[in-house]
């Protein structure tokens, strides 16, 4: 009776390995799937922190003064010698500009400045600085204009957005002949 019990026990030693066996594979399967789960979700949620983060930065770029030169134009009668030019100074962006100051100057046959548009002001988010400037046109000049001799008028706003950086645009504005005015030719935007 003694070896019909231990072979009996032995059986049952026997099945409850195969059983343990077969247990602890289903369960390293389950944990491989679970482990490849987690980091198929830990790369999703590093994608989702990298797209967050790239968002945020575009939002903090967007979220800043952006000054720019709205309008150049001669105001007044071209045969006038005391040219009027109308200038304005208009922010684009989402904040205010603090410490603006604008000014422009003339190149070519004609000699002069317009001075300065703006002098340390601030200008708000969508709000426009206009300025009218003088410059001297003599009959000799605006008969060399008329010619096509060049000329350009050249804009340098400077200012300041509340994180600290401060930021130059300048633009260009060529004097075109066929329409006895100013036009844009060129802009940029630096940051110092």
């Amino acid at each position: 009776m003694g070896s019909t019990l231990t072979v009996v026990f032995t059986g049952v030693i026997a099945a409850a390995t195969v059983v343990y066996v077969i247990l602890t594979k289903r369960l390293w399967e389950e944990t491989k799937k679970s482990a490849e789960a987690a980091k198929a979700s830990a790369d999703a949620a590093k994608l989702s922190a990298e797209a967050a983060k790239k968002s945020a930065d575009i939002d903090a770029a967007l979220h800043r003064p952006y000054l720019g030169v709205s309008v150049l134009t001669r105001h007044n009668d071209y045969n006038q010698e005391m040219w009027a030019i109308r200038c304005c100074v208009k922010n684009y962006g989402t904040i205010p500009a603090s410490g603006v100051r604008a000014s422009v100057t003339f190149n070519g046959r004609l000699t002069g400045s317009g001075g300065p548009l703006c002098d340390g002001s601030e200008i708000l988010p969508q709000a426009e600085v206009e300025r009218f400037i003088e410059i001297r046109v003599d009959r000799k000049e605006r008969d060399l204009l008329h010619a096509g001799e060049p000329m350009a008028a050249h804009v340098e706003v400077t200012y300041d957005a509340p994180v600290g950086t401060r930021y130059t645009h300048k633009a260009a504005f060529p004097y075109d002949k066929t329409t006895q005015n100013f036009r844009r030719d060129r802009s940029e935007t630096t940051a110092a």
